[in-house]
């Protein structure tokens, strides 16, 4: 295979802080090749599928996995959508990343009882990362859909126990087919409101057995199919939770100002190019764990949680990135971009004082945004 090349946007922050010890998630749908229609067919209307044959899928899902390797090896979890089931996919991914991440994933279930899809849901976490894998489940969101629901723990020093604990949504919402844009928008905001709940439920759960007083964090992520204005993007915003690009868009306008947008993070088949992969942070602080349920009220939000800084204790979003690769034509690895958030989540020892709460106090105007990648180019492709 030839040497990957791709470009990225910069990290985005205003903060100054060095993000070498940070959390880095990073979410990236990779195109099932059952989901593939193959370019450039000679008779259209059969719509053969780039799984058909090996000679077909194999060389991209071998680019897949090597430009995985490369260019995330610092990633704590990835978090894929549209895995595929099939065992020499699987290993050519294993021989790829194998010795580097530790991998479980989540299949849809078919239509029929008992049977299942050919693709699904995958989280990779790094094994000398900052967290580690506890378990996974997978909550039905519709027919044949599915978000994955990941347990992470923190990683401590000599084997440490008692470390906090991040709750992961890897999520899929189903695609705007219908030509009512508010049944879409419906949809998927149900879908959203299922996933918050099952996120909510596993960390109410784990809740009932741990002696632990830490807060915990979680994080909804994956392919929304509609972009940060939707619904469903809303209603998990509604609950508390910070859309990480948003938080960069807010940073870049009190540091420099200037117009800022989101760019394009997916090419559909129908030729749209819009931006629907989407990184969403909350701290759950523990007092609040006891049989909490989502709230469907939206709470005030101060300026400080807009500006991506989830507590008094330093949790806050340092930056964002957007791997600038080919989403559209016969030579793409994936017609998704992937998205890549970095988090401060300080441990504080409990003789340290709490961080100023200045940033909780603060108050300033900020208009409603499209998140930041910065200004789109013409030649955003």
């Amino acid at each position: 295979m030839k040497k990957i090349v791709s470009t990225s946007f910069p990290l985005l922050s205003i903060w100054g802080t060095s993000t070498a010890n940070a959390l880095a998630i990073t979410t990236f749908n990779i195109l099932a090749p059952v989901h593939r229609s193959m370019p450039n067919q000679p008779d259209p209307d059969l719509n053969r599928r780039e799984s058909e044959r090996q000679e077909w899928w194999r060389p991209r899902a071998e680019g897949v996995a090597e430009y995985i390797a490369e260019k995330f090896a610092s990633s704590d979890v990835i978090l894929l959508q549209e895995w595929w089931f099939d065992e020499s996919f699987t290993r050519i991914f294993d021989a790829a990343i194998g010795d580097s991440f530790e991998r479980v994933a989540e299949r849809r279930p078919g239509s029929v009882v008992g049977q299942h899809r050919d693709d699904g849901m995958c989280c990779l976490v790094r094994k000398q990362g900052l967290l580690e894998l506890v378990k996974s489940d997978k909550v039905l969101t519709g027919p044949q859909r599915i978000a994955q629901i990941i347990q992470c723990r923190e990683r401590l020093p000599n084997n440490g126990e008692g470390g906090r604990n991040v709750f992961i949504a890897n999520s899929h919402l189903s695609f705007p087919g219908d030509k009512d844009p508010t049944i879409n928008n419906e949809r998927q905001k149900k879908e959203a409101g299922i996933i918050l709940d099952a996120l909510t439920n596993a960390r109410n759960e784990w809740d009932k057995t741990s002696l632990s007083t830490e807060n915990c964090l979680e994080i909804v992520c994956g392919d929304f199919n509609s972009n940060s204005c939707s619904s469903a993007a809303a209603l998990v915003e509604d609950n508390n939770f910070v859309n990480c690009v948003s938080a960069t868009a807010n940073q870049l306008l009190t540091s420099v100002g200037g117009a800022v947008n989101i760019g394009t993070t997916h090419c559909d088949h129908l030729g749209n190019r819009v931006s629907v992969d989407h990184i969403f942070l909350r701290v759950a602080k523990r007092k609040d764990n006891k049989d909490v349920q989502r709230s469907v009220k939206k709470p005030e939000r101060c300026s400080a949680l807009a500006l991506g800084y989830l507590d008094t204790q330093g949790t806050r979003i340092l930056a964002v990135q957007r791997d600038k690769i080919l989403i559209s034509g016969s030579a793409v690895l994936s017609d998704h971009r992937p998205v890549t958030a970095k988090i401060e989540w300080p441990r504080l020892k409990k003789t340290d004082e709490k961080l100023s709460d200045m940033y909780v106090n603060v108050t300033m105007p900020l208009d409603p945004l499209e998140p930041a990648w910065g200004i789109v180019q013409d030649d955003d492709r």
